[in-house]
């Protein structure tokens, strides 16, 4: 997967603003293309364990969704961080994951972006296979 280097940034951004919680977002480009050039933050909407487990917010999908469309870009994936954890995806991650996306994992040491990985699902629910992250 390719994802441009000010998009990948912000990612990373967003992990170290988010810490020590799970952050998560959407990510977008070209319709067709499958390279990443602009990011949108949502809001996770799980709070009790939200150190180890995200959920976007389904009115922040739709509305991203829209932006998506009227700007004619495509939904690519998804990110979100690992707060004190490697940037592999948990059963939870892999469960929950759709076929046909890319996902985007950050790992977030003690505040600081220190690794990222991407994963695709075989199927819906996974399993998971990682993908090579190329930064442009």
């Amino acid at each position: 997967m390719k994802i441009r280097r000010p998009a990948f940034e912000a990612i990373q951004a967003h992990g170290a603003e988010g810490y020590p919680n799970e952050i998560c977002g959407i990510m977008l480009g070209p319709q067709g293309d499958h390279t990443v050039t602009e990011v949108r933050r949502a809001r996770n909407i799980i709070l009790e364990r939200s150190r180890d487990r995200y959920e976007i917010d389904p009115l922040d999908h739709i509305r991203i969704q829209r932006e998506a469309d009227d700007a004619g870009l495509d939904i690519v994936g998804y990110y979100h961080s690992h707060p004190d954890h490697p940037a592999r995806a948990s059963v939870f991650d892999t469960e929950r994951a759709w076929s046909g996306y890319v996902y985007v994992i950050v790992s977030i040491e003690q505040g600081k972006p220190v690794d990222a990985n991407a994963f695709v699902a075989e199927q819906d629910g996974g399993p998971f296979h990682p993908e090579p992250l190329e930064i442009s």
